[in-house]
């Protein structure tokens, strides 16, 4: 190839009137791309990173449509647009070391706290899989099912479900308990499920990070619940209030309660060191005078005259009788009486 055809060439990358070469689409578009969610990062009050895994598209598109009416928007990109964004906005590399997985930004007015619970709040039944491990007991209830008699009644029966047929349709006759909790599902226990259109899982949006432009929330802490914590704030607020009070720390909470103990101290010292003041000048006079009081009758009970009691009549004197000794009484004899 001539030294002429190569120059032709290059000259045909380069854009008319510069001398750089073309650049192509792909690359503007994502060059783009990385500028708007620049753009978005750092107007955005809250960002919050979902989980992408196994959330199934019907309800991420149902999540989607009522975030958007209160202004927020969950918003998806490939992962080195993310990173690029990110990187440049200047947020934390707690944030871009997430998008090694498939995830996606949810830009929002409201509190990561609001959002997580936002997507707690949002769930869909799905059914069982084969290998899946039961988190608690899986029970088909009693009753008539929709299916006709049929190769399902096998099917049922081979999962442990008491099947039987009852009309025209397929009935299980009592509660069966068809997994325990964290026993694997098998394919045939998997399979009578679904064909019963039983759904015993719940699956809802998870949250990988969150960052509100000063601190990054894990999941862990997101999960904290108001009903959760309100005791335990209950007991701090308690004790802090407490060692206040003890500690005479003045605040908005424990003012009143340290004037008036402060008052009722000044009150005291001032009645107990006899100091006069408007306060204690009322039971100051109570004091004297309840002293007086006391005083006077002291005085009153020493000036009095003392009174004897009068002497007790005294009781005629008994004279003493002749003691006479057992020996003589029973030593005399009567007398024989003299016949007439």
């Amino acid at each position: 190839m001539s030294k002429d055809t190569k120059n032709a060439k290059k000259a045909s990358k380069a854009q008319p009137g510069k001398g750089e070469p073309h650049e192509r689409p792909a690359i503007a578009r994502k060059k783009a791309q990385v500028e708007e969610f620049k753009k978005e990062f750092s107007e955005s009050k809250n960002i919050v990173v979902l989980d992408l895994r196994k959330l199934p598209d019907k309800l991420l598109q149902g999540m989607r449509k009522k975030l958007r009416e209160n202004g927020t928007r969950i918003r998806m990109a490939k992962s080195t647009v993310l990173k690029r964004a990110l990187e440049s906005a200047g947020k934390p590399k707690e944030l871009i070391d997430l998008f090694d997985k498939p995830a996606a930004i949810i830009f929002s007015q409201m509190s990561p706290y609001e959002v997580n619970k936002f997507l707690k709040s949002n769930t869909m039944d799905v059914a069982a899989k084969p290998g899946q491990i039961a988190p608690s007991d899986i029970i088909v209830p009693a009753g008539e099912t929709s299916l006709p008699p049929g190769p399902a009644l096998s099917e049922l029966k081979a999962a442990g479900i008491n099947a039987q047929i009852r009309g025209p349709k397929i009935s299980v006759a009592k509660d069966s308990t068809v997994v325990k909790a964290g026993e694997e599902i098998t394919l045939e226990k998997a399979k009578a499920l679904q064909t019963l259109g039983f759904k015993p899982f719940k699956v809802n949006a998870n949250i990988l990070l969150a960052y509100d432009g000063e601190y990054v929330y894990s999941p862990e802490l997101l999960d904290i619940s108001a009903e959760a914590l309100a005791p335990e704030f209950a007991t701090s607020l308690r004790d802090a209030f407490n060692m206040s009070v003890n500690a005479a720390y003045p605040s908005e909470q424990n003012i009143e309660l340290l004037v008036v103990e402060a008052f009722r101290q000044g009150m005291n010292a001032g009645i107990n060191g006899e100091i006069y003041s408007p306060e204690s000048i009322e039971q100051l006079l109570a004091r004297s005078i309840r002293g007086g009081l006391a005083l006077s009758e002291l005085n009153l009970e020493a000036a009095a005259p003392s009174k004897e009691e009068p002497a007790a009549a005294k009781a005629p004197k008994e004279e003493p009788k002749a003691e006479t000794s057992p020996d003589a009484s029973a030593g005399e004899e009567k007398k024989p009486e003299e016949s007439g």
